[in-house]
């Protein structure tokens, strides 16, 4: 008795100890005392079995971390690609609104030049109109 109750019934699961079963303290993941094994129920694994299981779990452990520096890197090139996008962005919201300056320019201009195309027609009309 462990605690005061019964020792619970687990399976490790990593390393070469993988699969073994085991009876542990019952408290060990609810409060976070490690009390350690308290018996195995198996007995050790073939020495060939500890070395297959050990050869998997850093297999596995190596996959991962190779998905953890993809991750990386791809985050990276999101980053960089945002950086960009951002950047083209303003660059074409100036471009879009410099057009619009040059447009209203443009309309200026022409209405200043029928203004004075108007101007000059009335006073050859009224040049008319006095000779």
């Amino acid at each position: 008795m462990m605690h005061h109750q019964r020792p619970k019934k687990m399976v490790a699961f990593e390393g070469a100890l993988t699969g073994r079963r085991f009876l542990g303290c019952p408290v060990q993941q609810d409060e976070g005392v490690n009390c350690g094994v308290v018996e195995w129920v198996d007995g050790p694994w073939p020495e060939i079995l500890q070395r297959c299981l050990t050869r998997i779990w850093d297999m596995y452990h190596e996959q991962n971390l190779g998905r953890v520096n993809d991750k990386q890197a791809h985050e990276k090139e999101v980053a960089k690609l945002q950086k960009e996008i951002d950047f083209l962005s303003n660059n074409y919201s100036q471009l879009v609104e410099d057009v619009s300056n040059l447009f209203d320019y443009q309309d200026g201009k022409m209405s200043h030049d029928m203004d004075y195309t108007s101007q000059a027609i009335n006073e050859l009309a009224e040049k008319k109109k006095t000779t």
